[in-house]
C-alpha cells in the first residue's frame, strides 16, 4: 500500500532529543543565498547492519537556517515500511501494521541514540510517500519481466518523460517508468529487482528460493512516488474529504486502503487509456485479419481507413510516437479533435479482445481488488 515514506520530527526538545552516544557520524553543510543546512547522518552503523542482512531507515538531523523564518532543527526519517517490518517490499503493509511500524522505528531510533516516543512519531509530518501495489500474475500471462516488456509500448504519459530500464546482474529484470518533476510512476519486475539488489536476510531467502525454483517470477509491482511535499499534499487533499485547507498529514491519515487504491487506479487509467489500448491492440492482428476485422465492424470506409492509418503509426512509433505524429500533422485545437475522433471511432468499434487488452483488463481488475500481500504464517 505504501512503500517508502519520508517524514520528520521537530528538534530542540519538541519531538526528539539526541543522546551523547548517538551514532550520527557523518556531516554535511550546504550554503545557498538566503538559507543554509547543517546536517548530521548515520553512515557506519547503517553500513554494518547492511552487511549483516538487516534493513535500516535513513536518518538525518538537520539544522535549517532561513533568512525569513529563522533556525529550525528537524529529524528526517526515510524508511521503506515493508522492509522495516518484513525485510522485503515483496510484501505489503496496511493500517493493521501501524503499531508494529511505530515499535520498530522506536527500537531503531533508540539504537541510533535518538530519544522520542510513539506519540511523537504519530505526529511526525509526512513529507512524501510512495504508494504501491503488487499484482500476482497467473501462469498464462507469463513472467513479470515479459509483461513489463509487453506494456512498454505505452511509452507516454502527459507532461512526462519515458524510460524503459533493464536491471543488470544477468537477471533480465525490467521496469518501465514515467516521471516528471513532481511524480514518478514505475511498473517493475520486483523479483528481478531483488535478484539484482537484495541484501536483507528475507531477500536472501527469496533469492535462494528463486534459484531453487521454489519462487516464481510472477510479481508485478506498481508504484507512484509523490516526489515533493507540495505534490504529495495536493494529491492527498484532493482525495480526502474536507482537507482542502489542511497543511500537514500524518501516517495514520494516509495509510488507508481505499485512498491507496483510488490514487493508484487514477494514474493507471491515465497511462493505459482506452485510446492507447485500442491503437496498440489492433496491430496485434495480422494485416489481412485486421482488414477483415475492420471490414466487418460496420464502420464507414472513411473511419476504417483512418483507424488503420493511426494504428499503423502506433505500431511503428509506440503510443508516444503516435502522439508526436498527431502533433506534426495537426495544429492547435485540431490535435485534441483528432484524438477525440479516434477515441469515438474506437468506442463505436466496441470492446476488443486480444492479448494486450486482456492483459490491461486483468491488471486493472487486480488493482481494484487490492488484496494485501503478507508473508505466510507458519503455525
Amino acid at each position: 500500500m505504501i512503500d517508502s515514506i519520508v517524514f520528520y520530527l521537530y528538534g530542540n526538545g519538541e519531538q526528539f532529543e539526541l543522546r551523547q552516544d548517538n551514532k550520527l557520524d557523518g556531516k554535511k553543510n550546504q550554503q545557498e543565498r538566503g538559507y543554509g543546512i547543517s546536517s548530521e547522518y548515520c553512515n557506519e552503523y547503517i553500513s554494518s547492519l547492511s552487511k549483516q542482512g538487516i534493513y535500516c531507515p535513513s536518518i538525518t538531523k538537520a539544522i535549517k537556517t532561513n533568512s525569513k523564518i529563522g533556525t529550525r532543527e528537524v529529524l528526517e526519517i526515510q524508511v521503506s515500511l515493508p522492509k522495516l517490518i518484513y525485510g522485503s517490499n515483496l510484501f505489503e503493509i496496511d493500517s493493521e501494521d501501524l503499531d508494529k511500524i511505530y515499535a520498530a522505528l522506536l527500537s531503531r531510533l533508540n539504537d541510533f541514540g535518538i530519544i522520542t516516543t510513539k506519540e511523537q512519531l504519530q505526529k511526525a509530518i509526512v513529507k512524501r510517500a510512495d504508494y504501491s501495489k503488487i499484482v500476482k500474475l497467473p501462469d498464462y500471462l507469463g513472467t513479470a519481466d515479459k509483461v513489463v516488456e509487453a506494456i512498454s509500448k505505452f511509452n507516454y504519459k502527459p507532461s512526462s518523460d519515458y524510460n524503459f530500464h533493464k536491471y543488470y546482474c544477468g537477471n533480465n529484470g525490467r521496469s518501465i517508468k514515467f516521471w516528471n518533476t513532481t511524480q514518478g510512476y514505475v511498473i517493475y519486475d520486483i523479483i528481478g529487482n531483488i535478484l539484482a539488489n537484495g541484501f536483507t536476510k528475507t531477500e536472501q531467502t527469496i533469492i535462494k528460493g528463486y534459484n531453487d525454483r521454489q519462487v516464481k517470477r510472477t510479481a508485478l509491482r506498481f508504484e507512484l512516488s509523490l516526489e515533493t511535499k507540495g505534490s504529495f499534499d495536493a494529491v492527498i487533499r484532493r482525495k480526502i474529504k474536507d482537507t482542502e485547507k489542511k497543511k500537514d498529514f500524518y501516517l495514520d491519515e494516509i495509510l488507508k486502503e481505499d485512498l491507496a487504491r483510488e490514487i493508484l487506479l487514477d494514474v493507471f487509467d491515465k497511462v493505459f487509456s482506452n485510446l492507447a489500448i485500442g491503437l496498440l491492440s489492433l496491430p496485434e492482428m495480422e494485416n489481412n485479419r485486421l482488414m477483415a476485422y475492420l471490414d466487418g465492424s460496420n464502420l464507414s470506409v472513411r473511419k476504417q481507413e483512418k483507424l488503420y492509418y493511426w494504428a499503423s503509426l502506433a505500431t511503428s512509433y509506440g503510443y508516444g510516437g503516435f502522439q508526436e505524429q498527431v502533433k506534426l500533422k495537426h495544429k492547435g485545437g485540431s490535435v485534441d479533435r483528432c484524438k477525440k475522433e479516434i477515441a469515438l471511432i474506437l468506442a463505436e468499434l466496441g470492446e476488443m479482445n486480444g492479448s494486450l487488452p486482456n492483459l490491461i483488463k486483468f491488471l486493472r481488475t487486480e488493482l481494484e481488488k487490492f488484496d494485501i500481500i503478507k508473508p505466510k504464517r507458519v503455525n
